[in-house]
């Protein structure tokens, strides 16, 4: 297992940024032997730390294709054979963090809750605990019948919550993010989706970066910019520690995005420290 390691120097960081949710996902051919009854035994790796569980409709499998000429469709499509498995959420015990299982998915949670003044853990400790949770899935279904999980995608998110008036007096959609400029004229709301291909080192596609930027209102009443960065796509083998280091490399990516597309007085007010 990889050890926590330090965050990169040349990665900008922030006092407070605008997080409020970070997800780590792989996504898997379904293991062979296992059935939902033995979802239990799935629970029982993590429920020391996650003693809460509850069950949600499945998430589809999804997987980035490429090679689509430019102006035609976009498919990002999934295949199901067989009877669809429910998924299941392990509860931290103050709910702030989660795991996410299903029978050809495990990702991991860390999210704002209560107050909102929990403090986000960091990649380093998030990528460090879901490298050990996805291996030991993999000793678990080793245990079924021995087999290596034969991981087929992985996913990143970062999810930020921008108060559209916040610290610094900022109000307009267009002093947070660069791309946007309506000028003099005032919107009700935004909504907007953009997505391009990341290379790998030898040019060939690896996966998409994916922006989605919406505006909502919170419980409070509160307008705020919901702006999420995803990289998606798949490891350049099917192995966990390639899973990982796609990860790895997608929060590089996403970090750094994030600097590109929010505007200096932003960072300012997020406390922008490099």
């Amino acid at each position: 297992m990889t050890q926590t390691s330090s965050r990169p120097a040349h990665l900008p960081d922030y006092r407070s940024p605008p997080l409020d949710e970070v997800v780590l996902g792989v996504q898997f051919v379904p293991a062979r032997g296992y059935q939902q009854i033995r979802a239990g035994e799935v629970w029982a790796l993590y429920k020391s730390d996650f003693p809460y569980v509850e069950e949600c409709p499945p998430i589809p499998p999804s997987f980035e294709t490429f090679g689509v000429p430019p102006g035609g469709p976009f498919f990002n499509f999934g295949l199901v054979s067989g009877a669809l498995h429910d998924r299941f959420w392990f509860l931290s015990p103050e709910r702030s963090q989660l795991i996410q299982f299903q029978s050809d998915r495990l990702l991991h949670n860390w999210r704002k809750v209560g107050d909102r003044s929990n403090e986000y853990p960091r990649f380093e400790k998030m990528i460090s605990s879901f490298e050990n949770e996805v291996e030991r899935l993999e000793a678990y279904f080793n245990g079924l019948i021995p087999q290596k999980l034969v991981c087929n995608q992985a996913e990143i998110s970062y999810i930020n919550h921008i108060p559209l008036i916040g610290a610094g007096g900022i109000a307009k959609a267009s002093a947070w993010l660069r791309f946007l400029d309506f000028g003099a004229v005032e919107v009700d709301d935004i909504s907007a989706v953009f997505r391009r291909v990341i290379s790998g080192s030898t040019g060939q596609p690896m996966g998409r970066m994916i922006c989605d930027l919406n505006t909502l209102n919170d419980p409070h009443g509160e307008r705020k910019l919901i702006l999420t960065f995803t990289v998606r796509g798949a490891p350049p083998d099917n192995s966990i520690s390639a899973a990982i280091e796609f990860l790895k490399f997608g929060r590089e990516a996403i970090v750094q995005e994030f600097a590109a597309r929010t505007t200096d007085s932003a960072q300012n007010a997020w406390g922008r420290v490099r």
